[in-house]
C-alpha cells in the first residue's frame, strides 16, 4: 500500500476531470443550498486502502463534484461519477404504482451499474443507497462487490434515525483527506433504520466492516471486499 500522506497535495485550483459524468436530478435545485463542513475519520481511512498503482479507480455515487474530482485525481485516480439517487427517483417515477418489481430492480443495476467485474479501487456510496427501495438495495449490494477490486473499499453513511422519519439528502464533497463538504439537496424519509448487525448481515458477502462513530445522526461505515 502507497504511503498515502506522502501524496497528499493542495489541489482545490485543478479543473474536473473530462472523464466524469453525472446523472440529472429531478428535484429542483435551489439557488444558494446550504452546505456544512464535516470532520471524517472514515474518509481518511478509506483513502489509505488506495494500492500503489499507477491507475486507480474509483466510483463516486453522489454525483459530479469539482472539488472532489479534483483532490482525487491529485492521487492519481481516474473518477467516475453518477448522481445514482436521482437515477433512481426518475426511474421509479415511470414504474406503475412508483414499485420495483424483482425485473425492475435488475434493470436498473444493469443500466447504471452494469461495469466490468473488479473496476473499482474504492465505491463512494456515501448514504445513497439507505433511500433505496428492497429490491433495488439487495442488488445494489451485491453488484457493489462484483464491481470492487478484491480489497477495496466501499465509504458509506447511514443515518441513526428510525425508518420513515425525514432525513437530509446532501451531496457530500471532499474538500481535503480529513473534510468534507455536505451541501443540503432535499428532504425525503429514510426507506430502511440499519444498526450495527444489520449492516454486518446486509454486507454479509463482503471481508470486513469498519464503523467510525459520530456525534451526529450518521454513522460512517467502511465495507472492505
Amino acid at each position: 500500500m502507497a504511503e498515502f500522506s506522502d501524496r497528499l497535495v493542495d489541489n482545490s485550483q485543478r479543473a474536473a476531470s473530462p472523464d466524469a459524468s453525472i446523472g440529472e436530478d429531478p428535484f429542483e435545485a435551489t439557488p444558494t443550498p446550504s452546505s456544512s463542513k464535516r470532520y471524517s475519520r472514515g474518509l481518511r481511512y478509506c483513502l489509505s486502502s488506495l494500492p500503489d498503482a499507477e491507475h486507480r479507480q474509483v466510483l463516486d455515487l453522489g454525483g459530479l463534484s469539482e472539488s472532489s474530482v479534483s483532490f482525487l485525481s491529485s492521487l492519481g485516480c481516474r473518477i467516475h461519477a453518477l448522481d445514482l439517487l436521482s437515477l433512481f427517483d426518475a426511474y421509479q417515477e415511470k414504474l406503475p404504482g412508483q414499485r420495483f418489481s424483482p425485473v425492475d430492480a435488475k434493470s436498473f443495476i444493469n443500466e447504471y451499474l452494469g461495469y466490468p467485474p473488479a473496476t473499482f479501487d474504492i465505491i463512494l456510496v456515501w448514504d445513497v443507497i439507505e433511500f433505496f427501495d428492497t429490491e433495488v438495495l439487495k442488488l445494489a449490494v451485491s453488484q457493489f462487490g462484483r464491481i470492487l477490486q478484491p480489497g477495496g473499499s466501499l465509504f458509506t453513511f447511514f443515518h441513526t434515525r428510525s425508518k420513515g422519519m425525514p432525513v437530509t439528502a446532501n451531496q457530500y464533497q471532499i474538500e481535503d483527506a480529513d473534510h468534507l463538504r455536505l451541501r443540503e439537496r432535499h428532504r425525503r424519509p429514510l426507506s430502511h433504520t440499519f444498526n450495527n448487525r444489520s449492516l454486518e448481515r446486509l454486507f454479509g458477502g463482503f471481508g470486513s466492516l469498519k464503523f467510525f462513530l459520530t456525534h451526529d445522526s450518521i454513522r460512517e461505515v467502511i465495507v472492505i471486499r
